[in-house]
């Protein structure tokens, strides 16, 4: 249990501090304890308060209450209290700082935010369940301690060091800051949910040994999303440089259910200099990016970067990996409109030390592909010489040039033609796709058959999609995900498949592939398209084929030609599950269902699977 929810319940307990002053005066002797207070003066400055709270054991809360004959700087600052404590404000000992009881006293003065500004640093030193809450214009700093919370302050900046368990913001209406930038530096276990801010950054020191560990920005409901709306600045020359959210040196970050680099309607951009959505730097291991809404991340130079436009909604950099990103959408605004789209999608490049492996973008199952569209350039962009990036299950579409394009050694962007036996490399090894020789549709499913090369005796998975257009290259992208199978190549890196493909394309659409090396994870580019055509099946030629339909509610296999001692025919399902029906030689056969672990079963296979009747290639 976060040290946080264990400390509520001494609050009640706790004796109350009220500043009543703007002035910044320390004039209270003996111990400087809460009994000394107030001093000759008759009031209680905010120094005061934090020494007395310092000083005295237990839990101690400080309100605010301070006559707005006291209030200065209203040039700068109307509506508010200002507080300038000389060398910032600092307090050692946990303390419950509430400036919404300033609101209590003097009424809602300032409609937009708190009406206390502490106008310089506020420390929050080894507090232990400590709060702050209700101020605007401030800049708050956590150091050291665990469990503090810090809730309903405006236009504030938040930093975290070397602390852990803390939330900033929360899940109820109310609880989320606003402001420029929030920073967890070298912390671990903190929650960063229900804010508005501009910028998110988590920072580690694995060469000082304390990597940014397990912290979590966003959730899984509505209420902790946070709309972080943009950063960047512009050099002297014009150029754009900015990152919205910046992860470096952490370890299983989780950034879950924010909208990045939009307005908080999800319809605008947010800024006009952020380069990067979501960025990857130095070294990370094990992050979790999921069903974040990235959009809007689009800047253009000017003066002598006049003419040149940067923006990538997620940037891949460094060292590191066992990255999952799944359930975001890129480039799209709130109406799902691939209206805000980036240059890049996803950009994966070269680190000098190495470079990110083992990274999973999307998945078969529901709710694990991303949508990715309405760029500029690519969809997604996986440089030399990186290997290990798993692209499966997305929608990508809407992309100026390729959905996914691998990168050579030379840079040259584009579709990179498959060679024999993939002895080429670049981005994810240049992985050869498959060549589609035709596929048929009957309404309900897709019949594709084709064949594929690629590295000898190796097993690789081909997914399928449906694309209403062709890519001006003559290859898809991947709008919509209809299936996978699984083959395994030759001695010479040869196989030919024919699959089954349980999802819906029209005839007219055009129908692209991609392939995956099952051992190391590397992705391809998209096929050539091929245009779906009506038919209930493939034309097998000489191979040896068979029918599969439906007969009194019954799944119905029938031979057309000889069968060798028993075939194993694989019937994909939407959502990537596989049931594999094994016939032998006289025509009687067993299904089999393997699901995402991997494992099988026995098991029926409805008629509703299948067309009415199908010719498959064996």
């Amino acid at each position: 249990m976060p040290a946080w929810l264990i400390t509520v319940c001494g609050w009640a307990q706790a004796e109350v501090v009220t500043v009543n002053t703007s002035s910044d005066v320390v004039d209270f002797g003996g111990a400087q304890r809460v009994e000394n207070l107030p001093g000759p003066d008759g009031r209680v400055s905010l120094a005061e308060a934090g020494l007395a709270s310092d000083n005295t054991p237990g839990v101690q809360t400080i309100g605010f209450a301070v006559p707005q004959n006291e209030w200065e700087y209203q040039w700068l600052f109307p509506g508010r209290v200002v507080l300038r404590p000389f060398l910032g404000f600092r307090v050692f000992q946990t303390a419950i700082i509430d400036a919404t009881t300033q609101t209590e006293f003097t009424g809602d003065t300032y409609t937009d935010g708190g009406e206390v500004v502490i106008w310089q640093e506020t420390y929050i030193i080894d507090n232990v369940g400590g709060e702050m809450r209700g101020f605007d214009n401030s800049s708050i700093h956590i150091s050291g301690g665990s469990g503090n919370i810090l809730q309903n302050n405006t236009a504030t900046g938040i930093e975290i060091y070397d602390s852990q368990f803390n939330l900033i913001g929360g899940a109820l209406l109310g609880d989320g800051n606003t402001g420029g930038t929030i920073k967890i530096d070298r912390a671990s276990n903190n929650v960063v949910a229900g804010n508005t801010y501009a910028r998110v950054r988590v920072l580690g020191w694995f060469g000082g040994g304390q990597p940014a560990t397990g912290n979590r920005i966003g959730g899984p409901t509505e209420g902790e999303r946070n709309y972080i709306t943009g950063y960047g600045t512009f050099s002297g020359e014009g150029c754009p440089g900015g990152t919205t959210v910046q992860i470096f040196d952490s370890i299983d970050t989780i950034i879950e259910g924010n909208w990045i680099g939009t307005t908080p309607d999800g319809m605008s951009q947010g800024s006009d200099a952020s380069t990067t959505g979501i960025g990857f730097e130095g070294e990370n291991y094990g992050a979790l990016i999921v069903n974040n809404r990235i959009a809007g991340i689009l800047a253009r130079g000017y003066d002598h970067c006049r003419g040149q436009i940067y923006g990538t909604g997620i940037t891949l950099y460094g060292t590191g990996g066992g990255f999952v990103i799944q359930g975001n959408t890129i480039g799209l605004n709130a109406l799902g409109e691939p209206a805000l789209g980036s240059v890049t999608g996803i950009n994966s490049y070269d680190y000098y030390l190495g470079a990110v492996r083992n990274v999973l973008i999307g998945g078969a199952g529901p709710g694990e592909g991303n949508e990715i569209a309405g760029h500029l350039s690519s969809g997604m962009e996986i440089l030399n010489p990186l290997s290990g990036i798993h692209i499966s299950g997305n929608s990508i579409h809407d992309n100026t040039t390729l959905g996914i394009d691998l990168v050579p050694a030379n840079f040259v962007r584009g579709v990179t033609p498959n060679d024999n036996m993939d002895g080429d490399s670049g981005g994810n090894g240049l992985q050869n796709f498959p060549v589609i020789g035709e596929a048929l549709s009957n309404g309900s499913s897709v019949a594709v058959s084709g064949t594929f090369n690629s590295l000898p005796g190796r097993s690789y998975s081909l997914e399928f999609f449906a694309n209403t257009v062709c890519d001006g290259t003559g290859h898809g992208e991947g709008e919509i995900f209809l299936g996978q199978t699984r083959l395994t190549t030759d001695g010479a890196g040869n196989a030919s498949f024919s699959a089954m493909l349980q999802g819906a394309a029209a005839p007219g659409e055009f129908l692209s592939a991609t392939a995956t090396d099952d051992s190391i994870g590397d992705t391809s580019e998209f096929s050539a398209c091929v245009i779906v055509e009506a038919g209930g099946g493939v034309d097998c030629g000489a191979v040896r084929k068979l029918k599969v339909g439906c007969r009194d509610g019954k799944l119905v296999a029938k031979v057309v030609s000889s069968l060798p001692e028993s075939t194993t025919l694989t019937i994909l399902r939407n959502g990537g599950d596989e049931k594999t029906l094994t016939i032998n030689a006289r025509g009687k056969g067993k299904v089999k269902w393997t699901g995402q672990s991997g494992t099988q079963a026995v098991a029926i296979i409805e008629c509703s699977e299948v067309p009415e009747q199908t010719t498959m290639c064996l």
